[in-house]
């Protein structure tokens, strides 16, 4: 490549007019370049700056790559060590069987009035299903009565 072709390539690179290849065939013609001209120099220093930068990139991005593995690492270690304790100070231990619910703000922990309150919603439940199924089952009666 002469140094007339190289001066007219740097146009075009500058003008955003090269192809893929010819912009590596530039990268490699200003690398191994004998020649000195004012445009030779200024895309020698911009094609330098974008080869430092993404090389510095590079290693910034392997830098924290590094630093999440070894945080996810930790904070893996940290739960194992968390649950590891928990089950060894609890493991034999038994704990008493306790009941608490809290009804319209106050705390109920005696057993018997909360499986109580439990037994009223669900005969309250259960009576507003047979309602419903009730209501269903007149529906289903009127459309029968309406297609004869």
């Amino acid at each position: 490549m002469t140094q007339t072709e190289l001066e007219r390539l740097i146009e075009c690179y500058f003008d955003g007019m090269t192809t893929v290849e010819q912009e590596a065939a530039l990268r490699e013609a200003l690398a191994q370049c004998p020649w000195q001209s004012e445009t030779i120099n200024e895309a020698k220093a911009v094609m330098g700056y974008f080869v430092a930068h993404s090389q510095q990139r590079r290693r910034t991005t392997t830098h924290f790559s590094r630093l999440r593995i070894a945080g996810i690492a930790a904070t893996i270690a940290l739960l194992i060590a968390i649950g590891g304790y928990h089950l060894w100070h609890t493991h034999g231990q038994t704990t008493d069987d306790v009941c608490i619910a809290y009804v319209n703000g106050k705390v109920l922990d005696n057993s018997d009035e909360v499986m109580a309150l439990i037994e009223q919603d669900l005969n309250s439940i259960n009576a507003a299903s047979q309602g419903m199924a009730a209501q269903l089952s007149s529906l289903g009666e009127a459309i029968e009565l309406d297609n004869e």
